[in-house]
C-alpha cells in the first residue's frame, strides 16, 4: 500500500505537466480552427489575432503558414512572404502539399514585393524601416518590403544617425550604404584655432646681418611642414570627393541593372551577384566608397594639423608685432580662406 502511494506521488507532477500541455494544444487547435473559419469569411484581422493566440500557446512553425494566409488577405505582402519562408525553413515535417502551396505563394509574392540591401561603415548599428527594427549591421539578408516609399534610419550611439527616404518597386532590389563614421567630426576639429589655417605671407624679415635665433628657425621649419601638410590635405580631400562620385556612379549602374528578372543582386550569397558585370560594379562601388572615406577623413585630419602648424609658426617673439596677409585651407568648403593679421 505504501509503495503504491509513493509511486502515485512521484508520477503526479509529470502527469499534471502532460495534462497541461495537452490542454494548451487543445486550446491552440481550437483557435486555429476558429481562425480558419474567419479567413473564409474575409475577417483577416481577427483571424490573424486567433493565429497569434494559438502560436503563443504552442510555438509550432506550422502556424507560420496560417500567418502567411492572413497577411496576404490584409495586403501585407512582405510580412506574408517572411511567414511562408519561416514555414518552409522550420516546418520540415509539414505535408508535401502544404509545402508546395507555401512555395507557390512565396514565388508569387517575390514578384509583388521589393527588397532593400543596407550596408554601413560601422558594425553594430541598428537598422529600422518605418519605425520597425530590422537588425544590426552587418545585415546578412536583404529586407523584404512592400512597394512604395519607406523611411530608413541607421543609428549607433556616439555617431550621428543616417536617415533616408527609400522608394521600393515590385520585383526590384535597392542597395544603400549608410555612412556613420565619416559623418563624425575629425578629432582635431575641436582643437583647431578660431582663424582657420592662417599663414603669414608678408612679414617683417629678420635683420640680414644677424643669425636666426632658435625660435625663429623653429617657426620657419613649422611653416615648411605646414605647407607640405596642407598640400597633402588638399590632395586627400580631392581624392575623397572624386572617389565618392565614382562610388555613386557604380551604385547607380548596379541599381539600374537590378531588373525584375534579378540580373543584379547585392546579396553576397548570390553567385557573382547575378552574373555579368554585377559583381564588378558592386565591388568597385564598395572600394571607391572606402577610398572616399579614407580620403575625406585623412584630408580633414591633415588640414587640422596644417592649421595648427600655421598658427604656431606665426606667433611673434615677445614684445614684437607683425602685419601681414594670412591664407590657408577652408575646412568647411574645401577652399582657401585668407585674413589680414595685425
Amino acid at each position: 500500500m505504501s509503495l503504491a502511494v509513493a509511486l502515485l506521488l512521484a508520477t503526479a507532477p509529470a502527469t499534471r505537466a502532460a495534462g497541461e500541455e495537452t490542454d494548451a494544444k487543445a486550446v491552440a487547435r481550437a483557435k486555429l480552427v476558429e481562425g480558419g473559419e474567419l479567413l473564409k469569411q474575409g475577417e483577416y484581422t481577427t483571424a490573424l489575432a486567433r493565429f497569434q493566440e494559438a502560436y503563443d500557446l504552442v510555438h509550432s512553425p506550422k502556424i507560420q503558414y496560417d500567418f502567411g494566409l492572413a497577411y496576404m488577405g490584409l495586403g501585407r505582402k512582405a510580412d506574408a512572404i517572411e511567414a511562408f519562408e519561416k514555414f518552409l525553413n522550420e516546418a520540415v515535417d509539414a505535408s508535401p502539399d502544404l509545402r508546395a502551396n507555401a512555395e507557390r505563394h512565396r514565388s508569387t509574392l517575390a514578384q509583388q514585393t521589393g527588397s532593400l540591401v543596407v550596408t554601413s561603415d560601422v558594425d553594430g548599428a541598428e537598422i529600422s524601416v518605418d519605425g520597425r527594427s530590422r537588425g544590426v549591421t552587418p545585415l546578412a539578408a536583404a529586407i523584404r518590403l512592400d512597394p512604395g516609399p519607406h523611411q530608413l534610419v541607421v543609428e549607433k550611439q556616439g555617431t550621428p544617425p543616417y536617415a533616408a527616404r527609400v522608394a521600393v518597386e515590385a520585383g526590384r532590389r535597392v542597395a544603400l550604404e549608410a555612412k556613420l563614421a565619416s559623418a563624425a567630426p575629425p578629432p582635431v576639429a575641436v582643437a583647431a584655432p578660431v582663424v582657420p589655417a592662417p599663414m603669414p605671407v608678408v612679414a617683417a624679415p629678420p635683420p640680414p646681418e644677424t643669425e636666426l635665433s632658435p625660435a625663429e628657425r623653429s617657426r620657419a621649419l613649422m611653416r615648411k611642414l605646414a605647407w607640405g601638410t596642407g598640400g597633402v590635405a588638399v590632395v586627400a580631400l580631392g581624392l575623397g570627393v572624386v572617389e565618392r562620385l565614382v562610388a555613386n556612379g557604380h551604385y547607380s549602374d548596379f541599381n539600374k541593372r537590378a531588373a525584375p528578372s534579378g540580373a543584379c543582386d547585392a546579396d553576397d550569397r548570390v553567385l557573382d551577384h547575378g552574373g555579368g558585370d554585377c559583381s564588378s560594379l558592386l565591388s568597385s562601388g564598395r572600394s571607391a566608397a572606402t577610398l572616399s572615406t579614407v580620403g575625406l577623413i585623412s584630408g580633414a585630419v591633415l588640414a587640422g594639423a596644417s592649421a595648427v602648424l600655421f598658427y604656431e609658426s606665426r606667433k611673434p617673439a615677445e614684445g614684437a608685432s607683425t602685419v601681414g596677409l594670412a591664407c590657408g585651407p577652408d575646412l568647411g568648403r574645401y577652399g582657401l580662406l585668407c585674413d589680414v593679421a595685425f
